[in-house]
């Protein structure tokens, strides 16, 4: 059971004996480090009631996670492919389409993780002396990893930050960490005080610091810098134009590259600047002494300190340097092995060091800023051009479909596209049979190759804006490199797609969105980096839009945040319908192993749940704060340290993340749906029960405020339909009914209860029931068989024929006083 979700419903625990390590699935450590708690419940599904223990841990989006002992335990019929599962003496419990490749029960690795190690081929080990030929083995020194630690020197470059007139300091919250991060944390500090990367500060403003993980189970720390970053002046040094550097490349034949080691970290913080770019911990605030990722100016910075370096050698035009990336070029080996030797010594004279992995030493064809490098000859990447060059051949005509949807886009730009395309679009016609010919797998085979050449794929040209369109499916996400030519047409630099690992495929529709947005930027970073134009976005999930301003982000939402930070990029809202390109990068028919698209759905109906604080409330909440006149006015009251507009003090107000915190309470805005529809999910998801008024005012009030809160619950609560149908009336409006009182000498018949079943299929010739009950003693009853169209005195004699002759004349008729009892025959008996 998830902390949070024990806390939330007050939920008693109590503490374990000894607590237990836990660990994920993939056996990394999970971040609650040790589980310390739990509680007994019982769980009530469909009937069957299981008293079960659960363990207190930290659950991500899951509130309750039933495991294999549980399962052992209970031991309910599993029927896999019918989806369903059951309890002994219980209705079976439907499971939506249980599906899955593989389970790996007592496993510590995920398939994903298997068959990605399968795909990996062990490679030997290298020695240091092994990879570096032996003609540079005097600058053996520069490859060393532990020398690369040392503190920089100062140096006339060192980064600057400068911030706008109105910036005003603040002071970020403390993250929360587990013990296990506790620990990663004591490490970061400890490590990077002894170096001096770090030191204490009493710095007004304040970063905060987080960790997330890394793929080896370990974890990295992170500074959010976007708040820093948004006050911060913009230093315009500008990165080199690619394609200025590839000019310089023509004719040469051999290549070496290098790769410098831990970039950042090589220049100092400007004496006086490091306490703006201070960060908040659980161990206190710190301030950074040299730069690290997330300023907003540290690329500028880095590049103006290579090019200071090596001023003479790209004038000469025998280096090309693209921020940490280094390429040297000769026309012959001993003129390359000359100018290594002069680059290396620089480094060696600047404490520079460089990755042994990362470098290739006289080589002919090398890759460099995305792009394949070899004598007088430029190309892209191959990786760059997957989406299209390993597009399978259709099976079915839903995917002839998608790719000629696909191939349509750019037809203008094919010379004969229709009569290339001619076979494939005769499956789309009405009365064609599915046949995979010879002819059509050649016309689909050509198509491809067409893509891969000019003028469809063009060069990146650097003068120009870059357009990235981005979409992600269940499976896989796919982007598409644009630019526009000099006719105004939208031309595709390069296309990929990459197929979503099982985890992935369980992210949220918004995280696998902006995981195609990453692919896409890491793809093509060295285009999209520094680029002189703001990079445009296209992808067709809105709530995008707002993710480069602040918001409440989770650790992997919060990784590429840091990441996109570097980028200057406009995301922008296009229509699915519109976005054939990427989505169909994003929708290989590979990638969904001859299944449709599915949605994972969990074993409990969703309406069990209660809603968190979506990004998407978040962000109507921002938005109407700011068109929410009372809002604007405390905000005023807050900057200009005033008396707020209504009865409070100023410290009861602050801002966070966008949001209006009142006593730390979120304010809602005046908006009314809004407003209905945080108590909505306060009170109407069953697990809550629909409290009544006062129950719900509390649950509000733990994390909203709003004037009139109270009045407004209890306004919704009295409008609440299932509330009024259920909920016992505890002042009724009706007199109470009065029992009939048994008479103790009473004997049969003596009190009766009559009524009729009418219209039934004529038998012997009655169509109706005549029924009489003895209320007080017997219960019998007796059943005479009539026809409906007899009147009273009719009645009457039918009750003196079968009933009088055994019992006499009823004190009492109970009826529902129908004609037939209202009549004088009846009346004084009646009731």
């Amino acid at each position: 059971m998830d902390k949070n979700f024990a806390l939330f419903h007050d939920i008693p625990t109590q503490t374990l004996k000894n607590p237990i390590k836990i660990y994920n699935v993939d056996g990394t450590p999970n971040v609650t480090g040790t589980i310390t708690h739990y509680t007994w419940q019982y769980i009530d599904i469909q009937g069957t009631t299981i008293p079960t223990r659960f363990l207190l841990s930290t659950l991500g989006r899951e509130d309750i996670i039933f495991g294999l002992p549980w399962l052992q335990k209970v031991n309910p019929t599993i029927d896999w492919n019918k989806g369903t599962l059951a309890f002994e003496h219980a209705p079976k419990l439907i499971i939506s389409n249980l599906t899955c490749q593989e389970f790996l029960i007592q496993s510590k690795t995920t398939t994903a993780t298997t068959l990605k190690q399968q795909k990996v081929t062990p490679q030997a080990t290298l020695t240091l002396e092994q990879h570096i030929p032996k003609e540079y083995h005097d600058f053996l020194p520069l490859f060393d990893k532990q020398a690369a630690s040392q503190f920089p020197p100062e140096r006339n470059c060192d980064h600057a930050i400068n911030l706008k007139p109105d910036f005003i300091s603040k002071r970020a919250k403390v993250y929360q960490m587990s013990p296990q991060e506790r620990e990663e944390l004591d490490w970061f500090i400890d490590e990077n005080l002894a170096k001096g990367y770090i030191r204490p500060s009493m710095s007004p403003q304040a970063s905060p610091f987080f960790f997330v993980g890394k793929k080896d189970g370990t974890y990295r720390g992170c500074q959010d810098y976007h708040y820093l970053n948004e006050g911060t002046i913009k230093n315009a040094y500008p990165l080199p134009l690619i394609s200025d550097l590839l000019d310089k490349l023509k004719g040469m034949k051999y290549f070496t590259k290098l790769d410098v080691r831990s970039g950042y970290n090589n220049i100092c913080i400007k004496d006086g600047d490091q306490e703006k770019a201070a960060f908040i911990t659980p161990r206190g605030l710190f301030e950074p002494t040299v730069m690290f990722f997330g300023l907003c100016n540290s690329p500028a910075t880095f590049q103006k300190f290579m090019d200071e370096i090596y001023t003479k050698e790209i004038i000469a035009g025998a280096i090309l340097i693209y921020m940490d990336d280094v390429l040297i070029f000769a026309t012959t080996k001993s003129i390359l092995h000359d100018k290594t030797i002069k680059v290396l010594t620089k480094m060696r004279d600047n404490d520079l060091y460089l990755k042994p992995e990362k470098c290739a030493f006289c080589v002919e064809k090398v890759e460099y800023l995305g792009l394949i490098i070899s004598q007088d000859q430029i190309a892209m990447d191959p990786s760059k051009l997957t989406g299209v060059s390993h597009w399978p051949t259709p099976t079915k005509l839903k995917e002839v479909q998608q790719f000629l949807g696909f191939t349509n886009y750019y037809r203008r730009f094919i010379n004969n596209y229709t009569s290339i395309a001619q076979p494939l679009d005769e499956l789309k016609m009405k009365g064609i049979e599915w046949e995979w010919t010879p002819e059509r797998e050649q016309a689909f085979q050509r198509l491809k190759s067409k893509f891969l050449e000019q003028p469809i794929l063009t060069m990146p040209n650097f003068t120009k804006p870059f357009i990235l369109e981005t979409d992600a499916s269940q499976k896989a996400t796919g982007a598409v490199l644009h630019q526009y030519d000099a006719n105004g047409n939208l031309k595709p630099c390069g296309y990929v797609s990459q197929a979503l690992d099982s985890t992935q495929q369980r992210y949220e529709i918004y995280d696998r969105e902006l995981l195609a947005i990453i692919c896409g930027i890491k793809a093509w970073q060295h285009y999209l980096l520094g680029s002189p134009h703001k990079v445009t976005v296209w992808c067709d999930h809105k709530n995008l839009t707002y993710f480069c301003h602040s918001q409440h982000l989770n650790m992997r939402q919060a990784r590429w945040h840091t990441m996109l930070q570097e980028y200057d990029l406009h995301i922008t809202h296009k229509p699915g319908k519109t976005m054939i390109i990427s989505d169909s990068m994003s929708r290989h028919p590979d990638y969904f192993d001859g299944e449709e698209e599915k949605i994972t759905e969990t074993v409990l109906p969703q309406e069990l749940f209660i809603k968190a604080l979506t990004m998407n409330l978040h962000t109507q909440i921002v938005n109407a704060t700011k068109d929410d006149l009372l809002a604007q006015n405390i905000i005023k009251a807050l900057m200009d340290k005033s008396i707020p507009p209504i009865r409070s003090v100023l410290s009861d107000w602050k801002q966070d993340q966008g949001l209006l915190l009142f006593k730390e309470q979120t304010y809602l805005p005046e908006d009314a749906s809004l407003r209905r529809e945080i108590v909505r999910r306060h009170h109407d998801p069953p697990v809550m029960g629909h409290p009544g008024i006062y129950k719900t005012i509390v649950l509000v009030r733990k994390h909203y405020w709003w004037p009139g809160l109270s009045a407004f619950v209890k306004q919704f609560i009295d409008g609440c339909t299932l509330c009024q149908q259920m909920k016992v009336n505890t002042h009724p409006l009706t007199p109470p009914l009065k029992p009939i009182e048994a008479d103790k000498h009473a004997y049969p018949f003596l009190v009766v209860s009559m009524d009729f079943i009418t219209d039934l299929p004529e038998s012997q010739g009655f169509d109706s029931l005549f029924v009489i009950v003895d209320h007080i003693l017997s219960k019998g009853i007796v059943l005479i068989p009539y026809n409906k169209t007899v009147d009273a005195v009719q009645m009457a004699t039918l009750y003196f024929d079968n009933v009088y002759r055994w019992f006499g004349l009823p004190t009492k008729i109970i009826s529902d006083r129908g004609p037939q009892f209202a009549s004088q025959v009846f009346i004084p008996t009646h009731v």
